[in-house]
């Protein structure tokens, strides 16, 4: 893979940005229409900039700076790359681009760094429970009950109901058909989220570097 500018990310937002807007109506119209009959629909209306996990921008903490500082080598490069891109003040999608890391891989790291104390914990129910989900540590249930659309109770319920069937049909149902079953959760909640979890582990791969001179333009003169 080759590798990709830093601050592609922000080259790219400021590509679109730069538009007139008799292109940027047709770029709206597409996407629209792509969303309008998605499963991500509902999940992109209840998602909003301060719960947006990609979005989000990682905080150091004390030891995190002090590393960065001293780079002791006690950590894995990986811990090391995220870091760097937390004081550049990037977020979690910049950094994880910058890095050719997909979602996945990105939430994983972020996590570890919380867990040896490196980066603050994010205060947004939804976007730790984003990352945890993304990361692979908590199943779909443990999700819902992270960001506080369902409870412990109402989970084990809904486990118990996908046992029963699991053992009186001898097939298991999803979590989420459960869930939506009994009340608990609408369809729109729950497919948005494991549309989110099937795609984080795809890379970004970027045309824009072989087809154009956006990147390298200013420094050729182009």
């Amino acid at each position: 893979m080759k590798p990709i500018p830093k601050n592609v990310f922000k080259l790219i937002i400021k590509e679109i940005f730069s538009l007139p807007v008799w292109i940027k109506q047709i770029i709206y119209l597409e996407l629209k229409q792509e969303f309008e009959y998605s499963d991500m629909k509902g999940y992109f209306n209840s998602i909003t900039r301060d719960n947006c996990f990609q979005l989000y921008l990682p905080k150091l903490t004390y030891a995190g700076r002090k590393e960065i500082e001293k780079k002791t080598g006690r950590f894995k490069q990986e811990i090391y790359d995220f870091l760097e891109g937390v004081i550049q003040e990037l977020s979690v999608i910049e950094i994880a681009i910058s890095n050719n890391w997909n979602l996945h891989e990105c939430s994983k790291y972020f996590l570890e760094a919380i867990d040896k104390d490196l980066v603050a914990n994010p205060t947004s129910p939804v976007i730790r429970g984003t990352a945890l989900y993304m990361a692979g540590r908590i199943r779909l249930g443990e999700y819902f009950v992270k960001i506080n659309k369902i409870d412990m109770e109402q989970l084990d319920e809904a486990l118990r109901n996908q046992k029963y069937i699991e053992n009186s049909v001898g097939d298991k149902p999803g979590l989420a058909d459960i869930m939506v079953d009994l009340g608990f959760l609408t369809r729109e909640d729950t497919e948005g989220i494991l549309f989110l979890k099937k795609d984080c582990q795809k890379h970004y791969k970027t045309t824009l570097t072989e087809q154009s001179q956006l990147f390298s333009g200013a420094e050729t003169g182009n």
